[in-house]
């Protein structure tokens, strides 16, 4: 997020907290209604699909790809309607792709239109720890170009994270204290984003300051771009990262990566598919379109149900296979 001078107040109301409570300042692009995208035709599925784009798990970079994540070429497109259909939630799409210069594959998955590397998956207890792609690039102090932004319809952030704020392109002049200072980016390699025009760097954490006086709402004041960054709060903390915070130790803090987790959604049918042991379908605009089931059926909304056509076939199966859980 960048904002010019004048407009930078009002930029940051909705951020800063107001005097004596806790900061928090991360920043989520929310839908929180779960409710799938209006379209003039409700899509179907077909009575079969390709089994094969239910693979138990594949991996990349180390990281095993499991349902509910898919790969992002491991999708079918329906003849009659044009549209391509998934087996797993639409948001939780991972690229695999060969990371420059090493070409070694490493999964993406892509938030608000930015690329986060996987670093892990816990099935177990549904988490994701993910790192932005841009601070690997960047030496031992890389820069922050923009907030973390996702559709919460799976997707939100877990209890154990923490923020950094980062002010870009500041002009304090006589404004500058001691006490700013400290919160100054001190690396000599530094280089803001491009967009927040020349002037110091300033990273703020989380109820870092006294209760009664925020170095934020000074910052704001004279500073071009604001960038607020979940972290993992145990990272942040460790000694050596809180010595060094303002002269790498942030770099390390972000590479580390934050937390998020993925929960199903409980409407729609897509609760019933699992617990019958199908897959849920799901369409590039969040449609619950069927349930991908054992021997290539599909039940609608569970693998209970399936089309009069192929329960003969169906008869005498197992349902579909066990969600695979990798630690």
């Amino acid at each position: 997020m960048s904002a010019n001078p004048p407009r930078l107040l009002a930029t940051m109301a909705a951020h800063l907290p107001v005097p004596r409570l806790p900061v928090l300042l991360f920043v989520f692009l929310a839908v929180h209604v779960h409710v799938p995208a209006s379209h003039a035709i409700s899509p179907s599925l077909p009575t079969t699909y390709d089994g094969s784009i239910c693979s138990e798990s594949i991996n990349c970079g180390g990281v095993n790809i499991s349902y509910p994540f898919y790969l992002a070429d491991v999708t079918i497109e329906t003849a009659d309607y044009g549209y391509s259909y998934s087996c797993g939630y639409t948001d939780l799409k991972i690229f695999c792709q060969a990371e420059r210069p090493t070409g070694i594959p490493v999964p993406v998955i892509s938030l608000g239109g930015e690329n986060y590397f996987i670093q892990k998956i816990f099935y177990d207890n549904h988490t994701i720890i993910l790192a932005d792609s841009d601070v690997f690039v960047g030496g031992s102090c890389p820069a922050v170009s923009h907030n973390v932004s996702f559709n919460e319809t799976w997707l939100y952030n877990s209890s154990a994270f923490h923020n950094l704020t980062f002010f870009f392109g500041c002009h304090l002049g006589d404004s500058m204290t001691l006490d700013l200072d400290a919160y100054k980016i001190k690396c000599a390699d530094f280089k803001s984003p491009p967009d927040a025009g020349p002037g110091d760097s300033f990273v703020v954490m989380t109820d870092e300051h006294e209760h009664d006086w925020y170095p934020e709402q000074e910052l704001a004041m004279n500073c071009n771009m604001i960038v607020t960054v979940p972290v993992n709060h145990d990272v942040l903390m460790a000694p050596s990262n809180q010595q060094y915070l303002r002269s790498g130790g942030y770099g390390d803090v972000l590479r580390r990566g934050f937390e998020l987790e993925w929960e199903r959604l409980t409407a729609y049918g897509c609760h019933l598919c699992e617990e019958s042991n199908g897959r849920c379908a799901y369409s590039q605009h969040r449609d619950f379109l069927g349930c991908l089931c054992h021997g290539g059926k599909v039940g609608n909304p569970d693998c209970e149900h399936i089309s009069t056509a192929t329960a003969s076939l169906y008869a005498g199966t197992n349902i579909c296979h066990t969600r695979n859980k990798t630690t």
